[in-house]
């Protein structure tokens, strides 16, 4: 099994890391949901989604790099999820440091990596991303958007994790150099 599928929890990370301590799983094992109670953001911001609207998803990584490459691994989750909008022709999709993606100006998706670091040895990364799919109704989030709203098609969801897990992949075999290249290439410096 490549991936657990809830219907309701309260956050992904937290169910995966907590799995990860008790079950023997391989890179690019992913937890899924519809709805999370409690999904989090950077520094403890919340993340609001509709139920069965967006792309609520941890996915689990044993890094291979170096202690030092912590920045690589928020650089290929980035240029990823660039990669897969950029397949469906979302307009203008940048990277905001520190975890945001932007699509003409507005937030589409957000990251959140947790890593588990012991001394030296980097023994796990929980790379949680929020991407906002169907949604077209954001309360009080003016600066939020979807690639409904861009397009008016309503997406298979199931279709777009495959296609980020598969770009996943792809980006986290390639060079730190090629990385961070296409990592700055999108970056937003005057925010």
């Amino acid at each position: 099994m490549d991936y657990i599928k809830f219907d309701t929890i309260t956050s992904t990370n937290d169910f995966l890391k907590s799995y990860a301590k008790t079950h023997k799983i391989s890179d690019f094992f992913y937890v899924l949901t519809d709805f999370q109670t409690g999904g989090r953001g950077q520094h403890s911001n919340i993340w609001q989604s509709e139920c069965c609207e967006n792309i609520l998803i941890s996915i689990y990584i044993k890094p291979d790099m170096a202690l030092s490459q912590q920045a690589v691994l928020n650089q290929i989750v980035a240029v990823s999820i660039v990669k897969v909008l950029q397949k469906f022709n979302i307009p203008n999709v940048r990277i905001k440091l520190p975890n945001d993606i932007l699509a003409d100006g507005k937030k589409i998706a957000g990251i959140l990596i947790e890593n588990k670091i012991i001394g030296q040895k980097w023994l796990q990364s929980i790379i949680g991303i929020g991407l906002n799919v169907n949604q077209t109704n954001f309360v009080n989030l003016p600066m939020a958007v979807s690639m409904k709203r861009f397009t008016g098609i309503d997406y298979d969801r199931d279709e777009i994790v495959k296609l980020l897990i598969k770009q996943l992949k792809i980006c986290y075999h390639e060079s730190p150099e090629k990385i961070l290249n296409k990592f700055n290439n999108l970056l937003i410096y005057n925010y």
